[in-house]
């Protein structure tokens, strides 16, 4: 706001300067004259157009035409001078909005026929968007994948479409990631949140204030894969940096810069075979299931789990089984779980401690903090979607038409409601805002696990509060739509939810 007071007060010197000379030896000046314009204009970027239809005593004298300054310094360009935007040369000003977010100071300029002299009227433009608060439901349609936003006041439908000329991403979802903090140049400080969708044949980044995509699969790689097979992506929680797997193989991104990939060996170890599951704790946990072991992505290398007599890292290693599922904690709580499948169709079940300490020194404490061995008819064996909750050791999951929880220090498994009649479950996620991320953790504005069913070509979004004892029961849905919703998004003031 200081920045804005600032740049009002040399407009305010430009237009004294401007306007300073009111005679010449021909005779006076001719003084402008103008009503009809507003103070302050506050408007939504793609959605409004920018009106003004001042009145001119004299307009004839005059020509016109309208400026639109930054205030964003960060925009400056590298003279250090303020550069601005000639929106119209009419007297009348009708402009869309598409311009980024933020404050602006908007000129009406006359210049004087006969003099040469511009004379000029400041006002102040604050320019919103709807996109920053609100539900991302990420979806497949045929064939297609693109994203439904629902905010307080109605929805966009196929955001990444309406942004994008029409364009979607060809084929179904595989991952979305919220991410804070992008940019596309390395030395700039003006960042913007961003949202990374990956489906099965595409992979692009969208700016959330604008929805524009800043970046396409065929330019975020410094070498562009031989293979096109994108399947996932993950934040760490080094906000300069992404991850992304494409082929079984990985890839980082300093954020400002492009995708490089992660040596294919390291250490006389191979890992050009990786599994697109990730979990994102206080470092990202990865599966080599070619080695059947766990793993860690450091950085732009990768990284083995320590082994010791002591840490139960053993377990994770060499594992006797396939990974079903896997999900992590990042923030104050620092927990993995882990699902394996064993040839016998038993399952082994893992807590994990995946605080900084025991993940990359292998100490101290024991990484296993439970371990659980499932039956081959235990629910979670059999679930055909899987979702946790990050603050108590509970998970969710569908089978057999019903929603169940098991407690993971137990085991013991607990039918909590009947799934609707013709409805499939899509996705199952702990929707916890804001992050929990601090000491104390801040308290839960929205703390609901968020189910998407599907049938017949239509998704419904059923947001269940939880009990004191993580139970959930039915509730009536909160949203429908077309295509099928596999991954959700929550977003307050353009901060998203990591995907438990």
């Amino acid at each position: 706001m200081k920045k804005l007071y600032i740049l009002i007060a040399l407009f305010g010197l430009l237009a004294a300067a401007c306007n300073k000379d009111d005679s010449t030896s021909a005779g006076p000046v001719v003084t402008l004259k103008v009503t009809g314009l507003k103070d302050t204009f506050n408007l939504y970027t793609h959605q409004d157009f920018l009106k003004a239809t001042p009145a001119v005593e004299s307009e004839s004298s005059y020509d016109f035409y309208w400026t639109l300054f930054s205030t964003n310094f960060n925009a400056i360009n590298g003279l250090g001078l303020i550069k601005p935007d000639t929106i119209a040369r009419t007297k009348d000003l009708n402009y869309e909005v598409l311009n980024d977010p933020g404050a602006y100071i908007l000129v009406f300029n006359a210049r004087d026929k006969n003099t040469g002299i511009v004379r000029q009227v400041n006002m102040v433009v604050n320019i919103t968007t709807l996109t920053m608060n609100g539900w991302y439901l990420v979806k497949d349609n045929g064939g297609k994948t693109d994203m439904d936003f629902i905010y307080p006041a109605g929805r966009i439908d196929n955001w990444i479409s309406f942004f994008n000329g029409g364009n979607g991403l060809d084929g179904n979802l595989m991952s979305v990631a919220f991410v804070p903090q992008f940019k596309t140049v390395l030395t700039t400080q003006n960042t913007y949140s961003a949202l990374m969708v990956v489906s099965q044949n595409d992979a692009a980044i969208y700016r959330v204030d604008n929805g524009a995509r800043v970046m396409s699969y065929d330019s975020m790689f410094f070498s562009k894969p031989a293979v096109r097979k994108p399947q996932a992506v993950f934040q760490p929680v080094a906000s300069t940096l992404l991850g992304f797997i494409n082929d079984g193989k990985a890839y980082s991104m300093t954020k400002g810069t492009l995708f490089g990939n992660y040596p294919l060996t390291y250490n006389s170890i191979s890992y050009n075979n990786l599994s697109p599951v990730v979990a994102d704790a206080a470092m990202d946990i990865g599966w080599d299931p070619t080695r059947k072991s766990l793993f860690l992505y450091n950085g732009q290398t990768p990284k083995e789990l320590v082994v010791n007599d002591s840490n139960g890292v053993k377990k994770l290693q060499n594992v006797k089984g396939n990974l079903q599922w896997m999900t992590g904690y990042a923030g104050s709580r620092s927990v993995a779980l882990v699902l394996f499948r064993n040839p016998q169709d038993s399952g082994y079940l893992y807590k994990l401690n995946a605080s900084f300490g025991p993940l990359f020194y292998g100490s101290p404490g024991y990484i296993v903090m439970n371990s659980d061995t499932l039956k081959p008819q235990h629910g979670l064996m059999n679930a055909s979607v899987i979702g946790g909750n990050y603050d108590v050791d509970l998970i969710y999951y569908a089978y057999n038409g019903k929603i169940y929880m098991t407690d993971v220090a137990t085991a013991t498994e607990t039918p909590l409601f009947d799934i609707p009649a013709g409805e499939t479950v899509t996705a199952i996620q702990h929707i916890r805002f804001p992050e929990p991320v601090g000491t104390p953790p801040p308290a839960a504005s929205l703390n609901v696990i968020a189910i998407a069913t599907y049938n017949a070509g239509h998704y419904k979004i059923y947001q269940h509060p939880i009990s004191g004892t993580g139970t959930i029961a039915p509730v009536a849905a909160s949203f429908s739509g077309d295509g099928r919703v596999t991954k959700m998004i929550y977003m307050e003031k353009g901060n998203g939810t990591r995907i438990y």
